[in-house]
């Protein structure tokens, strides 16, 4: 019995150790894995609000203020009206 013990538990902490690596190095692997997962996430939502933004600015970039001086409106879709308007509508039939 005692020469089993002998031969047996030298094997069996040999074992243990192979296995603790190995448990340590896949912990370790998952671990990495998982923090650059984390990380690529967060680098693509700060790319993609900085894209956001930089679209906005192209989309939005060349409006202007509707200014009361006519010569500065020449630019703007929106333009006050400066005449008066005739206000003698008539709606004609059509047959």
């Amino acid at each position: 019995m005692k020469n089993k013990m002998r031969f047996i538990i030298p094997k069996l902490i040999g074992a243990t150790l192979i296995v603790g690596l190995l448990t340590f190095v896949l912990g370790l692997l998952f671990k990495l894995l998982i923090m650059c997962t984390f990380l690529g996430t967060a680098i693509m939502l700060i790319a993609a609000k900085l894209r956001n933004r930089k679209s906005r600015k192209v989309l939005h970039g060349h409006r202007s203020a509707i200014s009361p001086d006519p010569q500065t409106e020449s630019y703007t879709a929106v333009r006050p009206q400066s005449v008066d308007v005739q206000s003698n509508f008539a709606i004609i039939p059509i047959h």
